[in-house]
């Protein structure tokens, strides 16, 4: 089910209705109209009714922070579960994950994509004759067999029954939801009526006006109203007059703002996802206080959104749009511009500054979720500057490589990488940057043709900033690449060069990574010494509170302690790796974890669980693109005798159902599964197994909470947690594999 919004959905019984018949008919239908009118809050009920009462899946994907057409594919793939960013095609991984049977998905904002949304549409339909889409744009997609479904304004007028019309009752629930006092008087409906009126009905302008009314009175705020839109309430129901009719709206709360929220508003239309206070304050240019109070009266009045828990705001799509005219207008936006990006490029140089450090979850989570932001401030820069592009591009190293955006990453560092100009100093951090990616998804040519280069330009250009570090990292990843490669006797002298020119430049923290890689490296070659190298990266980073390399270097003495025949060193090491990294979610640490305990497992007496974490591996590999093998020959052949092991042990058909459900793990599941020493009956919860016998004995959802005492909503959000863990598309798969599984079988012992 798609997550709908907390506030009270108002009306729209009618839409609701027509969409339904329309969604049991069409496969394409596209819901049109104004920003403001209502299409997604309207798209995701019509989209969670239609797929509880049809049984499917259904998913939502938001397009507004997409802005490059060749990343549309990609962002469908990640909404889907596992979020697929694999090296291959991703419109192959969506046809995939929805399968051969029914399913729904809801494309929302297409407009400024259409072209790419139309064409993908149609390669999904051709592909999948069973998949149904739901649209929300400002235009049609022109594709044969759409369904145009124009959104109507909310009902005006007084229903026959006495209530409260759709738009007035919106009104009364947004201003109750702002303030609990609120009560709509007998003396003021009409008021309220002639409110709407002059609003056109749109939800967006009916909110805008609610937060007002705690001030104003409704007939006091009507009759402002009624003044100001008067040359607007005869237009035409066209496009343009619909968009003049929704400016007007907006313009109206503009004017209500002071000249200093007003130039706050133009300069927050810079971003296209959420921010923080920082980044207002940096592309404000103003000063802490006077942002925090203007921010403030424009929560207040709805133009931004604001998420308190999380410290972030956000505006509405059309809201942004309107304060970019005004900015454009006034000749703020290139300088708008220069600012986000000068912000971002401090918060990517910062971040590498202060990696190795105790920060290092905070870092990657805030990137995380700017990471829609870091786009746009690298889509500014290649316009730009080269070496702006490229510094940007190398300081965002730790986001790509470690945040799990590497296809991502590999894609700009071809764009950035193709600039003309730009000067070695920041081409050659780019360069190796771009290295590492290349290695962490197996493209060991493009890798080497990356380090041959940067190495090129050092030895032109000897007098370079950072020359000692440069030469750090060639030998690094010119280990790395030999490692990989399989030639670990190369990869130990290019590894101990870099170790040796670290210590004498008085940075261990830069000795770390080829540390722990010197112990693999050595653990390959069954040398006694092996771990030395791997415990002194350990104790540097306990000692500086750094969590990412010493999971990693737990992880290298795991791997040898394994190559020893140590399989209790091995899984306790893996295992506390895996705890050390938890927050910072390194999706390549999180895999090799993964991989390495299920090797253990296999190598005492597979089960099972060999088989699971294999399936939870797997998965992750392929949202990155990499894969074990990425890594070496002889990491392919630990992982390929487990897997021989473990099939001859379970069977065929047992192993791919088994990795099946590791594999619909998400990447929080699945390392409270591997490091659990507890042997669960099933990869479900408790709940989760109860709510599976009752799918078995035939409940309905809405039966099954009444038995359990629970909403509806609930036991909806189980269903879809068991399917996405089992890997099914039907409840009919769920009762089948429960009753083969627990019922008949008994409980599944991992």
């Amino acid at each position: 089910m798609i997550k709908e919004p907390r506030s009270e959905f108002v009306g729209r019984r009618r839409e609701l209705d027509m969409l339904a018949a329309l969604l049991d008919t069409s496969r394409l239908i596209t819901l049109t109209g104004v920003g403001g009118a209502g299409k997604t809050r309207l798209a995701t009920r019509a989209a969670n009714a239609h797929a509880e009462h049809a049984g499917i899946d259904c998913w939502f994907v938001p397009l507004d922070t997409v802005h490059d057409a060749r990343l549309l594919s990609l962002a469908v793939a990640r909404a889907l579960p596992l979020g697929d960013q694999s090296a291959r095609e991703p419109l192959d991984f969506i046809v995939d994950v929805l399968g051969d049977g029914p399913a729904l998905l809801v494309l929302d904002n297409c407009e400024h994509l259409i072209d790419a949304v139309a064409a993908l549409v149609d390669d999904l339909l051709d592909a999948m004759p069973q998949l149904s889409i739901l649209a929300t744009s400002r235009r049609r997609l022109e594709l044969d067999g759409e369904q145009a479904f124009a959104v109507p304004p909310l009902s005006i007028d007084n229903t026959t029954t006495g209530q409260p019309s759709e738009a007035v009752a919106l009104l009364v629930a947004r201003a109750q939801a702002a303030d609990v006092s609120f009560v709509l008087s007998p003396e003021d409906h009409e008021a309220a009526v002639e409110l709407c009126r002059a609003l056109d009905g749109l939800p967006l302008a009916i909110e805008l006006a609610a937060s007002r009314l705690r001030t104003l009175s409704i007939p006091d705020l009507a009759g402002r109203l009624s003044s100001r839109f008067t040359l607007l309430r005869g237009a035409s129901r066209s496009a343009v007059a619909r968009q003049r009719t929704l400016r007007a709206v907006v313009d109206w709360s503009h004017e209500l703002c002071t000249p200093q929220q007003r130039t706050l508003w133009a300069s927050l239309s810079v971003f296209t996802g959420p921010f923080d206070l920082a980044a207002a304050v940096a592309v404000a240019g103003r000063s802490e206080a006077e942002v925090v109070d203007a921010l403030d009266e424009l929560i207040s009045q709805s133009v931004v959104e604001a998420d308190r828990e999380g410290g972030r705001f956000h505006l509405l799509e059309t809201i942004r749009e309107y304060g970019k005219e005004r900015a454009e207008e006034a000749g703020l936006w290139p300088q708008l511009l220069r600012r986000h990006l000068e912000h971002f490029q401090r918060v990517a140089d910062e971040a590498c500054r202060r990696w190795y450090g105790p920060g290092q979850a905070q870092t990657i989570e805030t990137q995380r979720a700017q990471h829609a932001e870091l786009q746009t401030a690298l889509s500014t820069a290649v316009g730009r500057n080269t070496d702006a592009a490229l510094r940007l591009f190398s300081g965002l190293r730790y986001h790509w490589g470690v945040g799990g955006f590497l296809p991502e990453g590999r894609a700009w560092a071809t764009r950035v990488l193709a600039l003309p100009g730009g000067s070695p100093q920041h081409r050659i951090p780019a360069l190796i940057t771009a290295t590492w990616l290349c290695l962490l998804q197996g493209d060991l040519v493009e890798g080497d043709q990356h380090l041959r280069e940067g190495r090129a330009l050092a030895d032109e250009t000897p007098d370079l900033p950072n020359s000692a570090l440069f030469e750090i990292e060639f030998h690094r990843w010119r280990g790395t690449h030999a490692l990989f490669s399989g030639e670990p006797h190369r990869a130990r002298a290019e590894f101990e060069d870099s170790i040796r020119l670290a210590q004498a430049a008085g940075r261990p923290d830069e000795a770390m990574l080829a540390q722990f890689q010197l112990t693999t490296a050595l653990s390959h070659l069954h040398e006694s010494d092996a771990s030395v190298a791997a415990e002194a990266a350990l104790r540097h980073a306990e000692a500086i509170g750094e969590r990412w390399m010493r999971s990693l270097a737990l992880w290298s003495l795991a791997l040898s302690s394994f190559i020893e025949d140590d399989l209790d060193g091995a899984e306790q090491m893996a295992r506390q790796a895996l705890t050390t990294e938890k927050g910072i979610d390194d999706p390549v640490g999180d895999c090799l974890m993964l991989e390495l305990l299920s090797w253990v497992d296999a190598a005492r007496s597979p089960t099972e669980r060999s088989a699971i974490l294999l399936g939870a591996a797997q998965s992750r590999w392929r949202r990155i693109g990499s894969d074990i093998a990425v890594h070496g020959p002889q990491m392919a052949a630990h992982h390929d005798r487990c897997v021989a092991v473990v099939v001859e042990r379970l069977g065929e058909r047992a192993y791919e159902r088994l990795m099946t459900a590791g594999g619909r793990l998400d990447p929080s599941e699945a390392v409270s599964f591997a490091v659990s020493t507890r042997r669960p009956s099933t990869v479900l919860s408790a709940r989760e197994t109860e709510v599976a016998a009752d799918i078995r004995a035939g409940l309905s959802n809405r039966a099954i909470a009444e038995r359990l005492v629970l909403s509806v909503r609930t036991i909806d959000t189980h269903v879809q947690r068991i399917l996405v863990k089992l890997g099914f598309t039907s409840r009919a798969q769920i009762a089948a594999w429960y009753e083969s599984t627990i019922a008949d079988a008994g409980d599944l012992q991992v």
